[in-house]
């Protein structure tokens, strides 16, 4: 993995701010001279405030040393974070890191009182969670076929089978969701909610359900008990890749990956946010992030800002006419 000097990238993002027509050139600090509080809307420990340690850790280097200070708000979907980071100044200081399948679902399902495209800026995608069907390791099925074949077979028996989720509204309860309609076995299928993972796939574990969603990442610490069938993406998970796609095997899906993307608020300046993303770049090459990453487990993407707006504009476009019908449902 080449690691980019900090030449290199005053150099990359001299370029950058240039071409932005920019008056004058910022310093490697992005224009910044004071540390950045990156707001994440879950708890300390897990996955994607550990993407923003990561992160925080980092890019400190790209950035003339300007440190990145995390806070916690979770709870609530990330909606409270994102609440104040909407609220907070566009001057660079206040950023946030963001699950964006969760983020984004939640002001799609509910009005929040946010609406994201208008409320936030983009800076960069830096990390994946894929979702992928999965069902007991002595289950017999081995391919998303093979679970479609089944659904159909307990439906002519009169029985549907029972799938598990970590809450309505979920990206997995989107996404499975979807994959169920998309090839006509919503109507011969049941949803379990449980709070959480940790129900999800101990109810697949003790055969209380038939098969569930499961972050891709989660299931190689599961690998002897469960087995996944696909992932409900266009790509294979970088970490995990020996999941084939729902894509590869020809199935009709709805693609549910969670982007992990640094935004900031609505009105960031552009020459700051095209500085900030080449930063990030550069510290994906780090050979830090790429140790801290690999041993957590989680999956490295990098997209800057104008390609990780298009990619999420896509994600919603293809997740609204599912999300319209749980809308739906869950105001009944």
């Amino acid at each position: 993995m080449i690691k980019l000097t900090r030449r290199t990238l005053g150099l990359m993002l001299g370029a950058t701010i240039a071409a932005a027509g920019a008056g004058s050139a910022l310093a490697d600090s992005c224009g910044l001279n004071r540390p950045i509080k990156v707001v994440v809307g879950y708890g300390a420990g897990g996955g994607t405030d550990s993407y923003a340690r990561i992160l925080a850790s980092t890019i400190p280097e790209f950035l003339d040393e300007n440190p990145m200070v995390i806070i916690n708000r979770p709870g609530g979907a990330q909606v409270p974070a994102m609440k104040f980071v909407k609220a907070a100044s566009p001057d660079g200081t206040t950023l946030q890191v963001v699950a964006m399948g969760g983020g984004l679902m939640a002001t799609m399902l509910r009005d929040q009182g946010i609406s994201w495209f208008d409320d936030f800026t983009p800076i960069a995608q830096f990390g994946v969670t894929n979702q992928a069907l999965v069902v007991r390791a002595d289950s017999g099925i081995e391919t998303a076929q093979d679970l479609i074949d089944f659904i159909r077979s307990k439906a002519e028996g009169g029985d549907k089978v029972r799938w598990s989720h970590p809450g309505r509204g979920s990206v997995s309860h989107v996404g499975v969701t979807a994959f169920l309609e998309k090839n006509g076995l919503l109507d011969m299928s049941q949803d379990v909610p449980f709070d959480g993972g940790a129900g999800t796939r101990n109810a697949l574990l003790s055969g209380d359900v038939d098969f569930s969603a499961s972050g891709a990442h989660t299931l190689p610490a599961f690998s002897e008990e469960l087995h996944a069938v696909g992932v409900l993406s266009e790509e294979r998970d970088p970490i995990v890749d020996d999941i084939p796609t729902l894509a590869e095997q020809g199935l009709d899906f709805v693609p549910t990956s969670s982007p992990i993307i640094l935004a900031a608020p609505a009105g960031a300046d552009q020459a700051f946010v095209d500085c900030m993303s080449a930063a990030v770049e550069a510290a994906t090459h780090h050979d830090a992030f790429t140790a801290l990453t690999k041993k957590a487990q989680q999956a490295v993407v990098y997209r800057n800002a104008a390609d990780t707006k298009a990619y999420l504009e896509a994600l919603a476009d293809a997740w609204a006419p599912t999300v319209a019908e749980v809308r739906a449902d869950l105001s009944e």
